[in-house]
């Protein structure tokens, strides 16, 4: 059997050990060059922003929450604290789940005080040519995303719905 690494320094007797590692550094460095010139471009502050409009959906909240929320109030995002926008419209449905009855059949039955909401908000954003949205620059936007928001008066969770 072989040794590893032979008194001439080869791999298996075969290739040396300073040919494989001048090989895996022009590899490494191949691919630092490929990422740098595939990467994202970066935004800069004098890129237009559109007016866009999205909706967040919000399941189960309690009426007093419900209250609090007004048509004009500043929606914040609660992970970096960035303004994401404005409500404009706030839709309101009762809250309906699923309970299991004696019998081992299911029911929809409404929820006291309970209400699913639907905002709609208006801000200013950025779109890549992706297609993704971000809001102030800084946001990424995304249907389907769930967000936790807040305003003056309010926190919660919610879904984006739907954005033009």
């Amino acid at each position: 059997m072989k040794k590893l690494i032979d008194e001439n320094g080869r791999l298996f007797g075969y290739v040396s050990v300073i040919d494989v590692l001048v090989v895996a550094v022009a590899l490494v460095l191949a691919a630092a060059l490929y990422t740098r010139n595939t990467a994202l471009p970066i935004a800069s502050a004098a890129d237009p922003m559109d007016d866009i409009t999205y909706q967040v959906v919000i399941t189960n909240m309690p009426a007093g929450r419900l209250e609090s929320l007004k048509e004009g109030d500043k929606l914040y995002e609660k992970e970096t604290f960035g303004w994401v926008g404005e409500i404009t419209d706030i839709e309101t449905e009762d809250c309906v789940i699923s309970m299991l009855k004696a019998d081992g059949t299911y029911v929809m039955a409404p929820v006291d005080s309970r209400y699913n909401v639907t905002l709609t908000v208006n801000a200013k954003a950025m779109k890549d040519e992706r297609g993704h949205f971000y809001i102030n620059r800084s946001t990424l936007v995304a249907v389907g995303w769930s967000m936790d928001f807040y305003t003056k008066t309010s926190l919660f969770s919610g879904t984006i719905l739907e954005i033009a």
